[in-house]
């Protein structure tokens, strides 16, 4: 049942939205996209994980662009330290700011709308560790999942589902999964 909400979702998306034909997916297109996403985490020292920031691109060929992206990371997770009587437990909210290269494949265009996946990678540099048991300085690797919607000839709205890796594959790294948006402006 879920398969077929999620194709019939899918198809709506791209043949039942919009009237303006859009030409944002060409090659030598370039755009920029403001976005904003919150993810969940299975680290159970961190809560929840807000972004901000955006993205800029350039279509190296027909639905296949390269962008730079770079995020603000708001981190809610829990500080444990060692006392006498065991473990204190201590919520703070942990500021980031991150740089990444990715790759977008429009693997289904319409004049209507787009589905994607996307992938890259980056670094990301906070001002306490991340999570309270990592470093501050971390690597990170993403992959996009996600669709679009044309609302002109330059403009389309986006959401993608991303799961995110930041830091080492231990108990001392990051691994969310949540969703993004943004307000894709071609050029």
């Amino acid at each position: 049942m879920k398969r077929h909400v999620i194709t019939l979702a899918a198809c709506v998306l791209l043949f039942g939205a919009g009237t303006a034909p859009a030409r944002e997916y060409t090659q030598g297109t370039t755009y920029v996209e403001p976005r904003g996403g919150v993810y969940g985490t299975t680290n159970p020292n961190v809560n929840t994980v807000g972004t901000y920031g955006g993205a800029a691109g350039h279509y190296v060929m027909d639905g296949v662009a390269l962008e730079a992206e770079g995020q603000g990371y708001a981190v809610d997770q829990q500080k444990k330290t060692r006392t006498v009587l065991g473990e204190a437990t201590t919520n703070e909210t942990a500021n980031a700011t991150s740089v990444a290269a990715m790759a977008r494949w429009d693997f289904m265009r319409t004049n209507k709308g787009t589905l994607f996946v996307g992938g890259g990678g980056g670094g990301v540099f906070s001002d306490k560790p991340l999570p309270y048991n990592g470093d501050t300085q971390n690597g990170m690797g993403q992959a996009d999942l996600g669709g679009s919607v044309a609302l002109g000839k330059d403009v389309s709205l986006k959401a993608a589902g991303r799961f995110q890796h930041m830091g080492s594959f231990s108990g001392n790294g990051l691994d969310s999964l949540g969703g993004n948006v943004g307000l894709k402006i071609s050029f």
